[in-house]
């Protein structure tokens, strides 16, 4: 791997990273006068649960007790911190307006976690739909809501809930216990469905993640204030000044099953990925979006479209609240922002090289969520519209509609001579592919940073491709300089036709936009980034080969037998500018970002050494087709 390296913040502590880059995204605007602390009052409780347990719960009230104040609830397992009632965090909630406003803020340790009583269980099912008897989320969620409205103080009786990423799933199953103190929820990028997010991507694993499956996994003893997983960053070689390569760090180790010093065997996170590493009972029981049904509550799904993490939980909890619970009237707002990214407050919003915008979360914070909760908790201002505020991610502008807008038609590429991509839909013959040797001991980076060890960096999802188009082992096929303005709104789909000398393989197909070289300077470029000729990554579809006819069950390819594989990407809203090109990437690895294929048909990757391993010869038939989703005013 070529090194380029750039300037990266120092590392900070192993929880306090995924705390802050997960879920926190604090907002980084600078404050005017106003002083919380002398507006608000601590209080810190446990609040019993039908079956005893016991949950942390830490309240932030005004001070003025002469009026009566909504609950803003956020439920977390990244803990409730700072303990203690002598001390304070810098701020109560991520938008200094909605605190100026007076509300009652409050933030639960989820059951199982830090301070709260009770066991953890990673996206815990709705056992209680099914067996009254039983708790779960739903139960803690109403039974809090309970506890409010028998006992907190200068309480008006509307509550609201927010949060982002798992919280943001906490949010969503707070709205579906359908407590009917619950008028409102904000969930940005909700997790939904780990077998398609977050750790586990259409059968393959995140290998990125593996540093923090200990934060999900390990048992935790007893309540604490204390982390109690352990933080082994030593073992990335973070114990000194200089930072090891990652990608050689990864690619020494190659196989899952030489990670067992970073990932215990006991830790139940990461033995329940391995036992379940196809969609069988056990992860369909824990696909959440089929619980948001005849939610009382009013939901706003908040998220980007450049969400590394959540991308897959942002859009299918909102189609399915908007087609299965009316009553939510279920409303949608994608920015280009990254995971959390849209409560920060940054004032230009860049991601990697690439500049979106001004006041983006800003204008955000204070145009809809300010007057979202406002309404729905208050009976203040106009009543919120019901519709779809979609950011343009080429035009770099937004748009709203009245409903998530369905393609009007639909626009389909080949894979012509000289690998370019083309209309033309004169099929060649069977026989005519393109090949190139996917070989795992080089597999292909999906960045070309050093610094990743902990999470994927943010900004890959828009990375100069550029590095990874000088690779013998990437398939790249351009479209000739587009005449006119060309936008994508949905599901990019697909179909590779595909064969490989051996028995498994993994795909990845990536939508790439690529700049004019004569592009002029713009004056919002980053300094010393060569736009000329960009290629910034727009979407990246992926797919563990054995899993090409359904996730239930694997399937080893029969060598040298052309096969069919059909990739669904997540859906995209962005505008190929006139003078510009479409590119498509095909390979079969991008590492550390996912594990590697043996290659080799094994039962269990997790299981497989070294010695599983082998280079294969691939080859891409000239009959897959991509087939984009073509919107038009």
């Amino acid at each position: 791997m070529a090194p380029y390296q750039k300037n990266m913040k120092n590392l900070i502590l192993f929880a306090l990273s995924i705390i802050l880059l997960a879920c926190s995204n604090l907002n980084e605007e600078a404050h005017d006068e106003y002083n919380w602390q002398e507006h608000y009052q601590k209080s810190e409780i446990m609040i019993e649960m039908r079956d005893g347990v016991k949950l942390h719960t830490t309240i932030y009230s005004p001070t003025d007790t002469t009026k009566v104040y909504p609950v803003l609830l956020k439920r977390t397992p990244y803990s409730s911190k700072p303990y203690g009632l002598d001390t304070l965090p810098a701020r109560i909630h991520h938008n200094h307006n909605m605190v100026k406003e007076g509300y009652i803020f409050v933030i639960q340790d989820v059951r199982g976690r830090w301070m709260s009583e009770g066991q953890f269980e990673n996206t815990k099912p709705p056992y209680s739909l099914f067996d009254s008897t039983k708790t779960d989320e739903l139960t803690d969620s109403w039974d809090t809501f309970e506890w409010f409205d028998k006992h907190l103080k200068n309480y008006n009786g509307s509550a609201g809930v927010y949060g982002t990423s798992y919280p943001g799933w906490h949010t969503l199953v707070a709205a579906r216990c359908n407590h009917p103190s619950i008028k409102a929820v904000i969930a940005t990028a909700p997790v939904t469905n780990f077998y398609f997010e977050d750790f586990n991507r259409n059968g393959l694993f995140a290998l990125n993640y593996l540093p923090v499956v200990s934060l999900f996994g390990t048992p935790r003893p007893h309540p604490t204030d204390t982390a109690w997983y352990p933080n082994k960053s030593e073992l990335y070689g973070l114990s000194g000044d200089e930072k090891p390569d990652y990608y050689e760090f990864f690619r020494e180790r190659l196989a899952l099953s030489n990670f067992s010093d970073i990932v215990d065997s006991n830790d139940f996170f990461w033995r329940n990925i391995k036992e379940h590493q196809t969609y069988d009972d056990y992860r369909k029981l824990r696909n959440w979006a089929q619980y948001y049904n005849d939610i009382s509550a009013n939901v706003m799904v908040v998220g980007g479209w450049n969400d590394e993490q959540n991308l897959y939980g942002i859009l299918n909890s909102f189609k399915h609240i908007k087609e299965n619970s009316p009553k939510a009237n279920a409303q949608l707002v994608l920015g280009p922002w990254s995971h959390g990214h849209s409560t920060r407050g940054d004032s230009a919003y860049y991601l990697g090289d690439i500049f979106y915008g001004y006041n983006l979360s800003k204008d955000y914070m204070r145009d809809i969520e300010l007057p979202y909760f406002e309404y729905h908790l208050k009976n203040k201002g106009e009543k919120p519209a019901t519709n779809v505020k979609l950011f343009d991610t080429g035009k770099k502008e937004w748009r709203v509609f009245d409903k998530f807008p369905e393609p009007m038609e639909s626009s389909t590429y080949y894979l012509a001579n000289e690998k370019n991509l083309t209309k033309n839909n004169n099929i060649p013959s069977n026989n005519e592919y393109y090949s190139y040797i996917s070989d795992p001991f080089n597999p292909v980076p999906f960045t070309s940073e050093e610094d990743f060890h902990m999470m994927a960096p943010k900004s890959y999802v828009t990375e100069d491709q550029r590095f990874a188009s000088k690779r013998p082992d990437v398939l790249t096929f351009t479209t000739d300089i587009l005449e006119e303005d060309l936008t994508i709104l949905g599901t990019i789909k697909a179909y590779i036709d595909f064969s490989t000398t051996l028995e498994d393989a993994d795909l990845f197909v990536k939508i790439i936009d690529v700049y004019p070289i004569n592009r002029p300077v713009d004056s919002k470029d980053l300094k010393d980034v060569k736009m000329t000729g960009y290629q910034q990554l727009v979407r990246c579809g992926y797919i563990r080969g054995r899993y090409r006819n359904g996730f239930e069950e694997g399937v080893p390819f029969i060598s040298n037998e052309k096969a069919r594989v059909a990739l669904e990407l997540l859906d995209i809203f962005h505008t190929f500018k006139k003078d510009h090109k479409i590119m498509i990437q095909i390979q079969s690895s991008m590492f550390p970002l996912f594990d590697l294929n043996p290659q080799n048909y094994v039962d269990d990757i997790y299981a497989a050494k070294k010695s599983d391993f082998s280079i294969a010869t691939h080859k891409i038939y000239r009959s897959s087709r991509i087939e984009f989703p073509i919107f038009k005013d």
